[in-house]
């Protein structure tokens, strides 16, 4: 690695660190230059605005989250559970998502934060992750609907359906007390797959 490249790698994961921390708007260059160890005017040689520090931190995420990391673990995920039942695919698929979050859990912090602000945030993630998530998820209910196991509804809303309650799940997790969650998680995502393939109702 060169060294302008090295001291462009540790103003973006500087930038990660306090942005996470303090939210885009309240961060500083002065705290992203103290933290990454380089002069402030360093980061503006390499980012001549903060915004541009932001969508570097997007375009980093996604080269982490894009096809290698997000799309590619979740086809090895489904191809290496392929043959089992419905509850143990979707149960690997969250746990594979679980670790995702786990290890990535700052970029996702600010990219989920700075996607509520920001247009062209929101359109980048969408273009070059959300949309890949969901065909491989339409694709999934395509397939258990040809094998009679689901009603016919729209594999989309089906889709978006169970990645919103794993979200939910997953986010809890991270941002709340361990008294608003299972201590076991396997034992949650179990409960979560039982509620989204069969409801809440009597039978």
């Amino acid at each position: 690695m060169t060294k302008a490249k090295n001291t462009e790698e540790r103003i973006l994961e500087a930038a990660i660190k306090i942005f996470s921390e303090k939210g885009f708007s309240a961060a500083t260059t002065s705290e992203i230059a103290k933290e990454a160890k380089v002069a402030e005017g360093t980061i503006f040689r390499y980012f001549p605005k903060k915004k541009e520090l932001l969508h570097g931190i997007v375009l980093k995420a996604i080269d982490l989250f894009g096809q290698n990391v997000v799309v590619n673990s979740l086809e090895k995920t489904i191809e290496a559970n392929k043959r089992k039942d419905t509850a143990e695919l979707l149960k690997a698929i969250i746990m594979d998502r679980v670790s995702l979050f786990e290890e990535y859990f700052p970029y996702i912090k600010v990219i989920f934060y700075e996607i509520q602000f920001h247009d062209d945030v929101r359109e980048l993630f969408f273009d070059k992750i959300a949309k890949e998530l969901i065909k491989i998820g339409k694709q999934i209910f395509n397939e258990g609907k040809k094998r009679g196991e689901f009603r016919d509804i729209n594999p989309f809303i089906a889709a978006r359906s169970f990645v919103g309650m794993a979200f939910m799940m997953i986010m809890q997790r991270q941002f709340f007390s361990s008294e608003t969650v299972y201590v076991n998680i396997e034992d949650e995502i179990e409960v979560l797959i039982d509620i989204f393939l069969n409801g809440i109702r009597k039978c």
